[in-house]
């Protein structure tokens, strides 16, 4: 159930957004695949038609979702603790933040071309953007209202120096799963393509790729940490207990990362960070291991020819 009376119709309004979608991407995916090209005015108003459709309903989407998210962070606590650990909110949450991690990156695309994206702006806006989404999301609608707070985190001072010394652990650990993982998966055939589209960060300077490493190896770590640990698996591990915890907290953490061939060990990488911040009741581990395992990965290829 919605957490509030505006609940329902804010889900209404992002499905009605998913159906406009949904027409103007068949209209377009139709003119592609048949090769139909519109002739005369009734064309251009069917194009006219099918566009408004696609950014209304983007439009849409973005709006019921955001509202039926970000609203009740700004009810009080009470309305705010509803539905925190409900799969609806988990889902409606993770849509939200990847309808407008993509907006930045698509709009930057759409001006500078396809390729501007691999360049050391379009990188940069590319990885801003998520760790923005998931940082704004998580803050106006958990942080906030006090649903998640900074002892939920394990950022106490007491406590870090402990928890950075376990990082490094972490970050060891899960270099070395990937690495056993990855030789596996190529033993058997299976190329790993997660870096393949990120090759062109060899050509940048070494400021543009001191950014690369800033906005992937260090704030985004943070942001996915926060998000998928600190709201996703503790809520998930109280409402619903450890299996669905791991499960799903790990599932859509592989899946964000829209590489299949990189589905298994992103899935082994989340279960260590989750092992990590149950344990120890801190994000920092995790935060730590993940820094660790996004900067090698980052050097590797800036530093090196390795096939990717």
């Amino acid at each position: 159930m919605p957490p509030w009376t505006g609940g329902r119709i804010a889900l209404i309004v992002a499905l009605l957004g998913l159906l406009g979608l949904a027409l103007g991407a068949g209209w377009f995916g139709a003119q592609v695949t048949f090769e139909i090209t519109p002739q005369g005015s009734a064309g251009a108003g069917l194009v006219l038609i099918a566009a408004s459709l696609l950014v209304g309903g983007l439009l849409l989407v973005i709006g019921g979702l955001g509202y039926y998210v970000l609203a009740p962070g700004f009810m009080g606590r009470e309305i705010a603790a509803r539905g925190v650990g409900s799969h609806g909110l988990v889902i409606a949450a993770t849509l939200l933040i990847v309808l407008l991690a993509n907006g930045p990156a698509l709009a930057y695309a759409a001006f500078a071309g396809p390729r501007g994206i691999c360049s050391v702006p379009g990188f940069m806006t590319a990885a801003l953007s998520v760790d923005l989404a998931l940082l704004g999301v998580t803050y106006f609608r958990f942080i906030r209202p006090g649903i998640l707070t900074m002892t939920d985190l394990g950022l106490s001072r007491s406590a870090t120096v402990r928890h950075v010394g376990l990082g490094l652990l972490v970050g060891v650990s899960v270099l070395t799963v990937s690495a056993a993982i990855q030789a596996t998966m190529q033993a058997l055939g299976v190329r790993q393509t997660q870096l393949l589209d990120l090759q062109c960060i060899r050509d940048f300077s070494p400021l543009g790729f001191l950014g690369v490493v800033l906005a992937g190896g260090v704030l985004a770590p943070i942001a996915e940490e926060i998000y998928f640990r600190g709201y996703l698996f503790r809520s998930y591990f109280q409402a619903r207990g450890p299996l669905v915890a791991y499960g799903a907290t790990s599932v859509l953490f592989a899946l964000l990362h829209l590489n299949l061939t990189a589905l298994l060990p992103i899935l082994a990488l989340s279960l260590i960070f989750c092992f990590a911040y149950q344990k120890t009741g801190s994000i920092v581990p995790s935060v730590i291991g993940h820094a660790l395992n996004n900067t090698a990965a980052f050097c590797i290829l800036y530093f090196t020819n390795a096939q990717v």
